[in-house]
């Protein structure tokens, strides 16, 4: 891989992350000042604090990882098992995410939390096909 292609690698992810992270962040921050303080809402703020922290892991470890490769001018191999840590932990992120957003729709209706609970498994699905699709390109 050229030096080319590992940042832009990493920046996408980077940035990937950083969204999410502020998605579950603004989340967390909704159900917080809500004044809802059942259950149901602990544990979505649960739930969407823990994504937030999964991301902003993955975030600093893309960023980190972009900034030594721009440094050095070369793939920094040794971070190859730092990254590969980050990136599953980015891919629990985005299920854990999901499942937020699936669970979400319980704290307003009985029916918006089928719906959403359907969507997010619909979602789920979409996401696993994907993730299988790209990392059979590489066994």
């Amino acid at each position: 891989m050229t030096v080319e292609n590992y940042l832009a690698e990493a920046g996408a992810l980077a940035g990937l992350a950083g969204v999410l992270a502020g998605f579950s962040l603004a989340a967390v921050i909704q159900l917080l000042t809500s004044g809802n303080g059942g259950r149901l809402t602990t544990a979505g703020i649960v739930v969407f604090s823990a994504a937030s922290v999964m991301f902003l892991y993955s975030l600093i470890v893309a960023v980190l990882s972009f900034s030594a490769a721009a440094e050095l001018n070369e793939v920094p191999l040794a971070l190859d098992n730092l990254n590969n840590g980050a990136l599953l932990i980015m891919f629990g992120a985005i299920y854990i995410f999901v499942g937020g957003i699936g669970m979400a729709g319980w704290m307003r209706s009985r029916i918006a939390g089928i719906l959403t609970t359907i969507l997010a498994l619909i979602s789920s699905c979409l996401i696993t096909y994907a993730i299988g699709k790209v990392l059979s390109l590489f066994m």
